[in-house]
Parts: C-alpha cells; sequence; structure tokens
C-alpha cells in the first residue's frame, strides 16, 4: 500500500491512505495515543483518508508507523 505525506512550511502535515486499508492505520494511532483529523476524498478513482496532523506530532514518528504497519510512503513538502 501506498501512503502519501504531505508536510505543510508551518510543520503540519498529512497523510493520505486508502480506505479500504486505512482502519489498520487509524487503529494504530490510537494505540499510540495520537489524535488525527480525518477527511475522506477521492485518489485515482479510489476513496481515500485523509489524517491531519499539527506541527506538535513529529512526522518521523508517523513516517516510523506507516513502516511499521507495512505501507510504502512517500513524503512531498507543499506550500
Amino acid at each position: 500500500m501506498k501512503a502519501t505525506v504531505l508536510q505543510k512550511k508551518d510543520g503540519s502535515f498529512t497523510v493520505s491512505i486508502l480506505d479500504v486499508v486505512a482502519k489498520q492505520f487509524r487503529a494504530e494511532l490510537r494505540g499510540e495515543g495520537i489524535v488525527a483529523g480525518e477527511t475522506v476524498s477521492i485518489d485515482g478513482g479510489q476513496e481515500a483518508v485523509a489524517f491531519s496532523f499539527n506541527q506538535k506530532i513529529a512526522i518521523e514518528d508517523i513516517e516510523r508507523l506507516l513502516e511499521f504497519v507495512g505501507y510504502d510512503f512517500t513524503t512531498k513538502p507543499v506550500s
């Protein structure tokens, strides 16, 4: 599964994952006590969930969690 991590200049970021596998990522976040905003969108004709994080959460922690659950990901800076 491919996830996309979009990092904004203010330090906040969003992780977008296909909806059919987002449940596992959501469960891992809750297990770690991490709260994220969620927005459903369409990505390439498939439903995806964008998890939004503020700058209080380190992007490296979320990237480690993505690796733990077995997701490949790309990180892209956005303005």
